[in-house]
């Protein structure tokens, strides 16, 4: 069974691993990078976008509009395929508040937690 590589396939962050400790909390570890972890919460990201087949060959997500070069949206569109979300594994790009982008590659219970997260209310401080 194949499974989800849990990590940025490109944009700014390209390699680094993405981690789940709870249900509440996913990041992008930045140990590689040699930076501060980066969680997926309203506080860091400012919009992120499931893709899919159709939106890959529409050329309609404004998240990977210029960010990715065309062999690397051929590559795309077998990991955004039908087959691979019925699996359990989903291709997600994200914009950050710095304006930083990224495309990674989930399993099921960390898109899950993603999408939880963003959805949530604010946070009072």
């Amino acid at each position: 069974m194949a499974s989800a590589k849990n990590m940025v396939l490109a944009g700014d962050f390209t390699g680094c691993r993405i981690f789940r400790p709870s249900a509440n909390l996913a990041y992008i570890s930045g140990t590689m990078k040699k930076m501060d972890d980066i969680p997926f919460t309203p506080q860091f990201v400012s919009r992120f976008e499931v893709l899919t087949e159709d939106t890959i060959r529409s050329g309609n997500s404004l998240l990977l509009t210029g960010s990715l070069d065309p062999a690397m949206l051929t590559n795309l569109k077998l990991h955004a395929s039908e087959h691979m979300q019925n699996k359990g594994i989903y291709t997600i790009a994200v914009k950050f508040v710095n304006e930083k982008r990224v495309l990674i590659e989930v399993d099921d219970k960390i898109y899950t937690t993603i999408v939880r997260r963003m959805s949530a209310p604010a946070e009072k401080q």
